[in-house]
């Protein structure tokens, strides 16, 4: 009896490795297809670029966002006017390393303002009279 739980005890200790470092092949590999060298690169033009959004001296790119995936940068986000996507992608291509820009940027909806810069108040509709008989 003693002769089978040793060979018990071994076999599942044996089992217990063979799955456990078979499990360990898969964690060097990136399901997203980059190195580890091309994430880091990655991770710094997207903070580069976002860095130079920031110092952008004649406009504010707060509504924007940054990412980076194999050199190519894409914008996304709200803006004010066409000016403002162009030179948001202007900034982006002048970075080092960056391949290309992608500029999904969207135009805010214009709201019409009173002089004050307030959007105007809700306006309903008159009511439609009531029908002659």
């Amino acid at each position: 009896m003693r002769n089978f739980k040793n060979l018990f005890i071994t076999g599942v200790s044996a089992a217990v490795a063979v799955i456990g470092f078979s499990g360990c092949e898969s964690w060097g590999h990136r399901h997203d297809g980059r190195t580890a060298g091309r994430e880091v690169d990655d991770r710094k033009i997207t903070a580069e670029v976002r860095e130079k959004l920031k110092e952008e001296p004649v406009f504010k790119f707060s509504d924007v966002d940054v990412r980076t995936f194999n050199g190519v940068v894409q914008l996304s986000g709200f803006v004010n006017t066409d000016e403002q996507k162009r030179r948001a992608a202007e900034v982006a291509q002048d970075t080092p390393q960056v391949a290309e820009v992608v500029n999904s940027i969207s135009l805010k909806p214009q709201i019409p303002t009173t002089p004050t810069g307030r959007p105007y108040p809700y306006q309903p509709p008159p009511p439609s009279p009531p029908p002659q008989p």
